[in-house]
């Protein structure tokens, strides 16, 4: 029951903050962990939220994107083969992903794109503006299993971790720039690993400051990108289930 009223709260809360999360999409990275299927396909996905305009113009322009929903649908097929590409390149350059002890997973060839008709129609399906979904697919291991993440020290933005299990309410982890998380794909999750470099002491309250704001600001946005799942989700299914 507790578990419950704490859910209830917290979609709540969700829900009064959607409109500030969704205004710093620039800030940071989103993946989703989907382990919701895991134990009947033998699969898991991992979805990679990517802000496009950020990948052919400059940041400024890019910040007003968030607020135009017709960006995507305004690119041509020959313009979203190239964000596609770019998009590949982005994220193999900031994230690596490792199953137990096995050899990196080949991002570049493994992601998977919508095509050009579904990423245009992305923001009716409840995505939010200029952004676009990449998909990686996985076969799940047998016993626990673990999932590395790792994250680039100089991707520029920390990243949002939202770790999907069934029955349960998604879970976020935040990891910072230079650091990974190591995910138990069957049981608790590990919080991420390998500390941020301590700052100079004449430096650490100002950097405090501004870290706890990225922080909140970056939680607020995976409280809107749960809201949009969960939204989705329920609009896929039918008016009897």
């Amino acid at each position: 029951m507790k578990a419950y009223w704490r859910g209830l709260l917290l979609w709540g809360l969700v829900t009064s903050l959607l409109p500030h999360a969704r205004a710093h999409q620039e800030l940071h990275h989103n993946i989703e962990l989907d382990l919701r299927q895991m134990e009947k396909t033998g699969s898991l996905e991992l979805v990679f939220t990517i802000h496009a305009p950020e990948l052919v113009v400059g940041l400024e322009e890019a910040a007003s994107a968030l607020y135009n929903s017709d960006w995507l649908a305004q690119q041509s097929d020959q313009e979203l083969n190239q964000l596609m590409t770019l998009g590949r390149k982005y994220l193999t350059g900031r994230f690596t992903v490792q199953m137990e002890e096995r050899e990196p997973v080949d991002l570049a060839s493994r992601l998977t794109f919508e095509d050009a008709d579904a990423i245009r129609s992305g923001g009716t399906r409840g995505l939010s503006p200029g952004c676009l979904e990449a998909s990686l697919v996985l076969s799940a291991p047998e016993g626990p299993g673990r999932l590395r993440l790792d994250h680039a020290a100089d991707s520029g933005k920390r990243l949002l971790l939202v770790i999907d299990r069934p029955g349960a309410f998604p879970e976020v982890l935040d990891v910072a720039p230079g650091t990974h998380a190591v995910v138990a794909l069957r049981g608790k999750i590990d919080a991420p690993i390998v500390p941020e470099v301590a700052s100079h002491p004449d430096t650490a309250p100002a950097r405090t400051r501004i870290l706890t704001v990225t922080i909140v600001l970056a939680v607020l946005s995976a409280m809107g990108l749960i809201l949009t799942r969960l939204r989705r989700s329920s609009r896929g299914k039918s008016p009897g289930s």
